[in-house]
């Protein structure tokens, strides 16, 4: 847990945007470079903060957001259409090679992408030819308002992510950061241990990842959370459209991983592990943000000099 104690000098820290493509696999340094950064949490902040109010902008986007599978697909799903076309055996394939999804429910979930109008088919195709499906215009749109709430986040930690916000309406741009954002997470899944408390409470859960960003903020002086956090069981229910019971289950089992402490009067507080756990997890999705962004602006033709912003990121570290 050495991540998150602060007390030891800063390590020696390297400058620019593109240090920070740690490649499939993320070395600990960077973990400890990113943690030990002034910023982290304010970058943590806002993305939990970013996320919450990309879905409450979109009511199909918060369909997905409360559904780890469903974001998983949907993520898949945009990720096989740039790199060579989404049909339902290739989809069925990335399910199974990640190991997150059973292959079983590919086709299920391709269906809700379709009802929510995110994917359509390719109308014509030549005989014998496997059905493909494209992204909507609303899909993107709201991939693109995902993307931007990621990418906000991660510019707290490195202003030149600004290059590729900048440029985010272009869609060679969207479509680059969305492959190597796809990419990191099948590293990520190949890396990973997935069968903890910690995920199944939080994440897999219905609305867990969300109700974990209510957390998240609940604490504007410190992440990973350390006091007190106030935990109204109806008004997270109401708030995420969820039963009361559902969100009881919830916090009863997070006691029982020995994931939060429950205080007389209703209030939670994060153990020591829970807290590792959160602060790794963000640390993951901002080290992946500022990789992708550091290889989407290699890609582009006309490369932006992101070197042109270190100054500023230097007065920051």
């Amino acid at each position: 847990m050495y991540i998150f104690d602060r007390s030891e000098p800063n390590i020696g820290v390297r400058v620019g945007l593109e240090s920070w493509n740690a490649g499939d696999r993320i070395p600990d340094d960077y973990f400890v470079r990113i943690t030990r950064h002034p910023r982290f949490r304010d970058a943590a902040h806002a993305l939990a903060a970013n996320m919450l109010a990309a879905s409450q902008s979109d009511k199909a986007l918060d369909g997905i957001f409360k559904d780890a599978g469903r974001f998983i697909a949907a993520m898949f799903a945009i990720y096989l259409h740039v790199t060579g076309g989404l049909t339902l055996p290739r989809l069925k394939e990335i399910c199974a090679s990640s190991g997150y999804l059973s292959p079983g429910r590919a086709r299920a979930l391709l269906n809700f992408m379709r009802y929510l109008g995110y994917v359509e088919p390719v109308a014509k195709r030549a005989r014998g030819e496997l059905a493909r499906y494209v992204p909507t215009v609303s899909f993107t749109d709201a991939w693109r308002n995902y993307l931007r709430a990621g990418l906000e986040a991660a510019r707290v930690i490195e202003p030149a992510v600004g290059l590729v916000l900048d440029r985010l309406e272009e869609t060679s741009v969207q479509d680059s950061i969305t492959r190597v954002q796809g990419e990191g997470m099948l590293a990520s899944a190949r890396n990973s241990t997935k069968e903890s408390g910690f995920v199944r409470v939080f994440i897999e859960r219905h609305a867990g990842a969300q109700i974990l960003r209510v957390l998240v903020l609940e604490d504007a002086d410190e992440f990973p959370p350390r006091k007190a956090l106030p935990f109204s069981i109806a008004a997270l229910a109401r708030r995420f459209a969820v039963s009361r019971i559902h969100v009881r289950r919830m916090l009863d089992e997070a006691v029982r991983e020995k994931l939060l402490t429950l205080d007389a009067d209703g209030a939670v507080t994060l153990t020591d592990r829970a807290r590792w756990m959160l602060g790794t997890l963000y640390a993951t999705q901002l080290i992946r943000l500022l990789g992708a962004s550091a290889q989407t602006l290699a890609e582009l033709p006309e490369r932006p000099q992101a070197q042109a912003v270190a100054p500023a990121i230097a007065a920051n570290v």
